[in-house]
């Protein structure tokens, strides 16, 4: 029997975690482009050698290891989660460790919260996908736009902009759960996968159910309850009213956990809006909260149609269904939509006694 010793074997890529060492640039249009041709996007498949490819693209996503507030690069050569991370805390965003109480020695998950929560007379809580990273909206939109468009920056902003009592927003983290020591940071199961091995073709580690998981934040499902718990129940002021935005399996995990405690978070939560989550009418087991979702419930689906434009969909769903303004992918339904969102709180704020009305489609014929 042969075998091949490990130092025989191709040893594991390698790629420069900023900018300029991957040989891109952030344009005067916030856009990521080639330094050698300024009019080309990110090259993701530079290889046929998929852990090559898989190594390129967490270089260009990545944060590195170091503190926020310890930069040793210009912030124009940091790469997307470093950049978009040091925009939003220049935009007076901060980060909370969760659990509450966890130090920087400890295993925790970072959220990232308005420096007004206290004071604010609104509140939206965001809960994505958990498969995305901290402020991150879709990778595809920032390569192809923006770094803006494709993240929370643009969103965060635009509260900041909206009005002179803008409300504060708590972003969730339930695509970073797995906790890496070396490194001391989470990170999601996508990142993990490109932690640099020992050769170019070892298997992944494996995550250790002690060592690599987050206390109170093992799953999303955890990890919500930990959100609302320690962090929406108890920084905001008692009498803020409470805006919900929910996208994909995030979605679902919060009406889950709202509905098990629905009395306790009756008279707080004002709205809810959520994007293609699939919660189906007979999802909805608490009765209060089912009266609740059909009135001030919002769905907004996979669509073509413009953005905002009523959809059938209430007798499955529950509530009143709209496009999103995306035709293909979940992710970009919170860059499309999230002005139509926001509006929508807003008029559900100003009008207390705000009941939305069931949509009533008439038949079309075969030929629509």
């Amino acid at each position: 029997m042969f075998r091949r010793v490990e130092s025989s074997l191709p040893k594991d890529f390698h790629f420069p975690a900023n900018l300029e060492g991957l040989g891109y640039h952030i344009n005067e249009a916030d856009q990521i482009r080639s330094i050698e041709k300024p009019d080309q996007e990110f090259h993701y498949f530079i290889s046929k050698n998929e852990r090559c490819v898989e190594m390129q693209r967490e270089a260009m996503n990545s944060i590195a290891t170091f503190s926020l507030r310890n930069l040793s690069l210009p912030i124009r050569a940091a790469c997307i989660r470093r950049e978009v991370l040091s925009r939003l805390v220049s935009s007076s965003m901060e980060t909370i460790r969760l659990p509450i109480g966890a130090t920087p020695k400890d295993n925790y998950v970072p959220i990232l919260a308005s420096s007004y929560l206290a004071t604010a007379k609104r509140v939206i809580v965001y809960v994505g996908e958990s498969c995305q990273d901290l402020g991150i909206f879709a990778y595809r939109l920032i390569g192809a736009n923006t770094i803006a468009s494709g993240s929370a920056i643009e969103l965060v902003n635009h509260l900041k902009t909206a009005s002179r009592d803008p409300p504060a927003i708590v972003m969730a983290n339930p695509g970073q759960l797995i906790w890496w020591r070396r490194g001391q940071r989470a990170m999601t199961q996508q990142t993990w996968h490109a932690i640099p091995r020992d050769t170019a073709v070892s298997e992944p580690m494996m995550i250790d159910s002690v060592k690599n998981i987050v206390p109170q934040n093992e799953d999303i499902q955890k990890h919500v309850a930990c959100l609302f718990e320690q962090v929406v129940n108890k920084l905001p002021n008692e009498n803020a009213k409470i805006d919900i935005v929910g996208i994909g399996d995030g979605a679902l995990e919060v009406v889950e956990y709202l509905q098990q405690d629905w009395k306790k978070w009756e008279g707080r939560v004002d709205a809810i809006a959520v994007g293609a989550s699939h919660i189906w009418k007979t999802d909805i087991k608490d009765e209060g909260f089912g009266k609740f979702w059909g009135k001030r419930g919002r769905a907004y689906l996979i669509s073509p149609e413009n953005l905002g434009a009523p959809l059938t969909g209430r007798d499955e769903f529950g509530c009143n269904c709209f496009s999103s303004g995306e035709p293909s992918y979940v992710e970009l339904i919170m860059p499309r939509a999230y002005r139509n969102m926001l509006d929508y709180f807003k008029v559900v704020a100003d009008n207390p006694n705000y009941e939305a009305e069931p949509q009533n489609f008439s038949e079309v014929n075969g030929n629509g």
